[in-house]
């Protein structure tokens, strides 16, 4: 039988939308939870983004999404390009099968079943992840998107609408022209990371490619890279499904349901981990992290957020 999530073939087109059998998919949870930084919501519930050199909004359905392209052009191909994006060859049976009892990822599961792992464009998840650090989803967003709208080609009516610039583009403009931007001490480590990549030194689409641990040493051989930020990048855009990210917060709930020593370093527990939940550890690692942060909020600011927690986290 086939599963709504490896139904991307028997996609719906017409001229001007496409329908994805993909089951559900939480959108905000998924587009708007700290994988991906230039989606916006829009006042009908959908998001628009750029997905490669098109404009599209997605919107929940019944038994799946609803993609229409935004940018003047038909829908064709939009499909296959947002089925890819959206990782829908994820092995979320096996997953959900192996941690259905799981004391952590069982309740998560049951309460947050849409969540997915994305598959980006790897340079703008490397440009967009180390514009990360001490930052926060907000303002990585406006960082991303400056940058984006100052040197990228826009493909649609609204100034959102811009491809993403090639490293070239950023190479050329240099530190101080980020800095003026908002961007800050993390220029000084974007300009050369964009110079790596524009001239082959680091080849992401080889990275794709290369086993685990071949492709994380090389992302940290970047200045500005540690092994938060390469573990973001390979598990969001380079299809490695046994990264774990490790912050404070993760750590805190791998002590709290796993025992993992409460002051572990954090690549003590990224590696337990690793070899804890295997293949499905960037999957386990967003259900973990989305668990936390909503509990969180319940926690700290109460209100409608205690409804949007487990029960046994929002109290």
């Amino acid at each position: 039988m086939i599963t709504p999530e490896k139904q991307a073939s028997s996609e719906l087109t017409t001229a001007d939308s496409v329908f994805l059998p993909v089951g559900f998919i939480d959108l905000e949870a998924t587009l708007d939870g700290g994988q991906a930084f230039r989606w916006w919501r829009q006042q009908d519930g959908a998001y628009r983004g750029v997905v490669g050199r098109r404009v599209v909004t997605i919107i929940e359905a019944d038994g799946g999404l609803l993609i229409r392209p935004a940018d003047g052009k038909d829908s064709s191909g939009l499909g296959r390009s947002l089925s890819d994006y959206l990782g829908h060859d994820q092995d979320l049976d096996g997953f959900r099968a192996r941690f259905a009892d799981d004391p952590c990822l069982g309740p998560a599961l049951r309460g947050y079943s849409g969540l997915r792992v994305l598959r980006q464009d790897p340079w703008e998840c490397l440009f967009s992840f180390i514009c990360s650090s001490t930052s926060n989803i907000p303002r990585i967003k406006l960082n991303v998107g400056a940058v984006a709208e100052m040197l990228g080609f826009l493909i649609g009516p609204d100034s959102h609408d811009v491809t993403f610039p090639e490293p070239e583009a950023i190479a050329e403009c240099g530190e101080q022209f980020l800095r003026d931007l908002g961007l800050g001490f993390r220029a000084k480590y974007l300009v050369p990371a964009a110079e790596a990549v524009a001239s082959g030194e680091l080849n992401l689409s080889v990275l794709r490619e290369a086993p685990y641990a071949e492709a994380r040493n090389a992302l940290t051989e970047l200045h500005g890279v540690g092994e938060k930020v390469a573990d973001c990048v390979l598990a969001f855009s380079l299809d490695k499904p046994e990264s774990f990210i490790v912050d404070r917060h993760i750590l805190r709930a791998l002590h709290r349901w796993y025992d993992v020593p409460e002051k572990a370093s954090l690549t003590y527990a990224a590696n337990w981990a690793r070899d804890y939940f295997g293949e499905h550890a960037a999957l386990a690692n967003q259900y973990m992290f989305h668990r936390e942060r909503l509990a969180r909020r319940a926690t700290e600011w109460g209100g409608a957020h205690i409804s949007r927690a487990l029960p046994e986290d929002g109290r």
